[in-house]
């Protein structure tokens, strides 16, 4: 079986042997760098060119054929194997998404659990009202909560 384009993806880099071009050449195009592209023909009958053209609308002829069909040929196997590459630049950038979101969804909860933390020892930590102590003539004696008291005192009427 004769075959006049061959592509692949090794990694981030796409590799074509255009065998049916004139002249026949190998073509490695880094993905990765140049994300954004579009792969087009241009010509006219018996002088087809397939290039890349850049974002700001330049374009680039890679190779050229003879026939329209070996460039539209050329250009469906390059598609295919672009629609086929897993690139692993965009894993990365899965991943590193994926991280992100992990982090902000820690850091929330980091906060929130805080915020929690802190209310709760913050109502613990709040004077309870002090404690009010009854003597033999019924008027009630205001004592200081935590400060040690002896019997005597508590019992004595106030002054």
């Amino acid at each position: 079986m004769n075959k006049k384009t061959e592509a692949k993806c090794t990694g981030s880099m796409l590799t074509v042997g255009f065998h049916g071009a004139n002249p026949p050449l190998i073509w490695r195009f880094d993905l990765e760098r140049n994300h954004s592209f579009t792969l087009s023909l241009q010509g006219e009958e018996g002088d087809w060119e397939l290039g890349v053209t850049s974002p700001r609308g330049d374009f680039h002829p890679v190779v050229h054929f003879s026939a329209r069909e070996d460039a539209e040929e050329a250009l469906m196997k390059v598609e295919k194997t672009l629609s086929r590459n897993k690139n692993p630049g965009s894993l990365i950038l899965k991943v590193l998404m994926g991280l992100g979101i992990v982090a902000v969804i820690v850091v929330v909860a980091v906060v929130l659990f805080g915020t929690v933390i802190l209310q709760h020892s913050s109502s613990l930590s709040t004077p309870v009202n002090p404690v009010t102590v009854l003597t033999p003539q019924s008027t009630p004696t205001t004592m200081p909560e935590g400060i040690p008291v002896t019997a005597d005192d508590v019992l004595k009427a106030p002054h």
